[in-house]
């Protein structure tokens, strides 16, 4: 939600987003200009304060300005991510600590909250009016006593989303009771779940929220709409995991009320949202039509590989799929991000994986049928995953013409099997590796040249990262031809 950040640290923002994924390491300022829409003093602006809000993070120079003011150069920008850019930014905005304070309940008024953020009533109030009107959209609103009401899911959701990006490498804002709770749930339940250091951070935060709403009495209601089945017909390992949570909210569970349930299932929906949980079968806890939406689209996925690599998907890969994007689509579904999502950079998987690129292109407009969403919402919240999907399930064997690449070194094996090894790992490609050429030899790698018609690389040592590089485009141009028979 960038509404949450000042304009000018959106325009850095963007500009972080504009260089990380333009793929060069100098910039004319006069193309910065013209692609960002800016002036040229708000460009130079944008990017010297970048570099300064970069080094916050890391003390080292990332933009260069050189050539009096007319070019930029950077230097490792790739390691400031985009998210943990906007958490900087984030803890920076009077928006986001009037957001958390009125989360966290422990302010009433708009004077306790400008003497806290050194701020006046005046802007702490047209802040406030600000951050109202932003939320209404979303269907939360801040009550006069400083309480976020609305739909409960929403704002835990909301609140996750924010507070991970805010305080991912940062000491949480939850109270103390709520930390001690939290570590006890760290120590006794989450080493059951997952021992992934990203995973138990989402969880942290996520236990965090959902006992901080829990303490101040806001409980999730139950809707139409469940992901789960009734909770008598959930496996037993799912109602031993409820019953663990239960365990450590005993001091505000009274067995009569009526919520206590509704509240044990959100936290296993979220375990599954995760796609973690006590049990490697955690799709057959969904409800018959969740069921159908995640069968659906395995289908649909089945129906475009078949129209587009002309052959069935074997069984085996969609149970693959099926459990890979499982927790993805509970989390479109059930907790869809509030946060507005970036475009995928398609250009550069466009050039590295051109097929499984414009097949998980086609696979997303499909789902547009399906979900509420755009396809460029839908672009943003699963090319990335489904993208990664495919790479990781589909046999390139099966779908992918063969390029043959004979690999032969005089008085060399070491490089000869360096260079082995080397062309070995683009595993996304459907390479055969061969020590003599024969009729079938695209591509030679020797250190003296061994033909005039067949296409190679005399290397005399390791070669470097753009000779590299040119040989698997040259694979790749070569695949693309073949596959779509150019």
């Amino acid at each position: 939600m960038n509404w949450l950040l000042s304009k000018k640290d959106e325009h850095r923002l963007a500009l972080h987003q504009y260089l990380i994924t333009h793929h060069s390491k100098s910039f004319l300022i006069k193309d910065l200009m013209a692609a960002m829409g800016w002036s040229r003093y708000l460009t130079l602006q944008a990017a010297q304060q970048l570099n300064i809000d970069c080094q916050a993070q890391s003390s080292q120079d990332f933009i260069i300005l050189s050539d009096a003011n007319r070019t930029i150069t950077l230097h490792d920008l790739q390691l400031i991510s985009s998210a943990a850019l906007k958490g900087y930014y984030l803890r920076q905005s009077l928006k986001f600590d009037l957001l958390l304070d009125v989360f966290l309940e422990g302010v009433h008024s708009n004077e306790v909250i400008a003497f806290r953020h050194s701020s006046s009533t005046t802007v702490v109030r047209l802040v406030k009016e600000e951050v109202r009107e932003q939320l209404l959209q979303q269907g939360i609103r801040i009550a006069d006593n400083y309480q976020l009401l609305g739909d409960e899911r929403q704002i835990r959701t909301l609140m996750i989303e924010q507070i991970y990006l805010a305080f991912a490498n940062s000491p949480l804002p939850f109270s103390q009771e709520t930390q001690q709770y939290v570590k006890q749930v760290q120590n006794d339940v989450v080493p059951l779940l997952t021992k992934r250091a990203t995973i138990k951070r989402v969880l942290e935060i996520t236990i965090g929220v959902w006992h901080t709403r829990v303490m101040n009495g806001h409980h999730i209601q139950p809707t139409d709409e469940d992901l789960l089945k009734p909770t008598a017909a959930l496996q037993f390992s799912a109602k031993q995991l409820m019953g663990q949570f239960a365990s450590y909210l005993k001091l505000r569970l009274d067995p009569e009320d009526t919520w206590v349930d509704d509240e044990l299932r959100y936290g296993l929906s979220v375990c599954y949202a995760l796609g973690i949980g006590q049990t490697t079968d955690y799709l057959s806890d969904l409800t018959a039509d969740n069921q159908a939406t995640v069968t659906w689209a395995v289908e649909r996925i089945g129906r475009a590989y078949w129209h587009y690599f002309m052959k069935e998907l074997p069984d085996g890969q969609k149970q693959a799929i099926k459990e890979l994007i499982g927790p993805v689509l509970i989390r479109l579904c059930y907790f869809p991000p509030y946060d507005i999502q970036p475009l995928p950079d398609v250009d550069f998987q466009m050039q590295t994986y051109p097929i499984h690129t414009a097949f998980t292109k086609q696979v997303i407009h499909m789902f547009t049928h399906r979900f509420d969403y755009s396809e460029e919402q839908l672009m943003g919240m699963l090319f990335n995953p489904l993208l990664s999907t495919f790479i990781k399930v589909f046999t390139v064997e099966d779908i992918f013409p063969t390029i043959t690449v004979t690999i032969d070194l005089i008085d060399m094996p070491a490089l000869e099997n360096y260079l082995t090894q080397m062309v070995s790992q683009w595993d996304t490609l459907n390479i055969k590796i061969t020590n003599e050429l024969t009729e079938d030899t695209d591509f030679y790698l020797s250190n003296v040249m061994i033909s005039q018609q067949i296409p190679g690389f005399a290397w005399q040592t390791i070669p470097e990262w753009s000779e590299r590089l040119a040989l698997r485009q040259k694979m790749i141009d070569l695949t693309m031809r073949r596959f779509y028979k150019l």
